[in-house]
């Protein structure tokens, strides 16, 4: 019998170590992340995945999405966990954000030789390309083609830059050193004039589209064709978004991991990671932030518990003096009680006195109508039906049956 127990226990241990085991390799499994980074953002991922591996539990792995996805699409698709997507983009289900990382700024490049007006005017017959598939890049067009009273369904959009590209579109940080959206034959422009407020254009889009706000990119930031003037552009802030499904502690590793070290992750990146920043309002957002991030931008705030301890102290305090009050009313009232007691108790024992003068008949009155007087008071909460009563009643009987003797 002492065997078949021993055996049942160590079977019981073995299962539960394998079963920690398996725990350790799901999580294990778990903690990897699959980035889709933006094509013409050029990132040393073997340095920041270095970062993460030495600071989290995290491994981050390049996604493979099917080819014509888009960074939202393959989010949606479960194809990637992690991406950037701009602030303008509309909400989507099951989509969360977990920091804003830079201010994208709009590059418009036209052929050589026209201007943002010409190339305005070519809006429903030449081809545009945006890069990375922007969608910031597309609403700016439509609701330029839109203002321009071209309809949308004419405006022809295409995956590769050839003789026939009129436009460029391209939305990203200034990063004079990082410009391989930009092709020969192209220049920028500007949408306005930099000393009026940067132009009625930015005033109008910014308006139509309120994510999207003026910006200026300085004069000779670009060693390119147009910009030996500043640049009147817009610009929106980029986010680094992540699925609802990935688990709250991944992304809560995620989360603290940029925010501690922004600095080493600025030197592989700096236009990039420039912008991470804890201090934002997530109402700006157009996507909720997901619980990990959350969690983490709230670690310092106060507990429901501390944020409200001097009101709960002054309501404990005030329930202390409304129960001591309380209480000391009902001894009070207790003690009027037992004092009206003491009273029916002197008038019968006045009544006992006077029992020896012969008059049986009209002491015995005086009782009854002393009976129903406290009886009275009883019924009018005068009177406490307790051990005074009690004994009010019994020396009664007892005076009572003496006179009658």
């Amino acid at each position: 019998m002492a065997n078949l127990i021993y055996h049942a226990r160590m079977r019981s241990l073995i299962l539960l170590a394998l079963g920690l085991l398996l725990l350790a390799g799901c999580a294990q499994e778990n903690s990897e992340l699959r980035v889709l980074p933006l094509t013409y953002q050029a990132l040393d991922s073997e340095r920041m995945e270095a970062i993460f591996v030495e600071r989290s539990n995290l491994q981050m792995a390049p996604a493979d999405p099917r080819p014509g996805v888009s960074a939202l699409e393959a989010l949606v698709a479960n194809q990637a966990d992690l991406t950037l997507i701009e602030n303008s983009t509309p909400f989507t289900a099951g989509i969360r954000a977990v920091l804003p990382a830079y201010k994208s700024v709009m590059h418009l490049l036209v052929r050589e030789g026209a201007t943002v007006e010409s190339a305005a005017g070519l809006l429903g017959t030449a081809a545009i390309h945006v890069a990375n598939d922007s969608l910031a890049g597309k609403t700016f067009i439509r609701t330029a083609a839109r203002r321009q009273g071209v309809d949308e369904d004419n405006i022809r959009f295409v995956d590769q830059v050839d003789e026939d590209t009129q436009l460029i579109v391209y939305f990203g940080p200034i990063a004079p050193d990082i410009t391989p959206w930009y092709r020969p034959g192209f220049r920028l422009v500007s949408m306005g004039d930099t000393d009026q407020d940067s132009g009625q254009h930015l005033k109008g889009f910014s308006y139509i589209l309120p994510q999207m706000q003026p910006a200026v990119i300085p004069q000779r930031t670009y060693d390119l064709p147009g910009n030996e003037l500043p640049i009147a552009t817009l610009q929106v802030d980029m986010l680094l978004v992540t699925r609802k499904q990935v688990p709250e502690t991944q992304v809560y590793e995620l989360t603290r991991t940029l925010i501690e070290q922004k600095q080493r992750f600025m030197a592989i990146a700096p236009a990039v990671f420039s912008g991470l920043n804890e201090a934002f309002d997530p109402l700006s957002l157009n996507f909720p932030l997901h619980a990990g991030a959350r969690r983490f931008l709230e670690r310092d705030e106060p507990s429901l518990l501390e944020r409200y301890a001097e009101t709960i102290n002054m309501l404990v305090y005030i329930s202390v003096l409304l129960l001591t009050g309380l209480v000391a009313a009902a001894r009070w009232r207790a003690r009027r009680k037992k004092d009206r007691a003491d009273v029916f108790y002197a008038r019968v024992l006045a009544i006992r006195e006077r029992a020896g003068d012969g008059a049986q008949a009209g002491l015995l009155s005086e009782l009854d109508s002393l009976e129903r007087e406290a009886f009275q008071m009883l019924i009018d909460e005068k009177l406490s039906a307790d051990e005074s009563f009690r004994i009010f009643t019994d020396l009664l009987e007892r005076t009572r049956a003496d006179l009658r003797q």
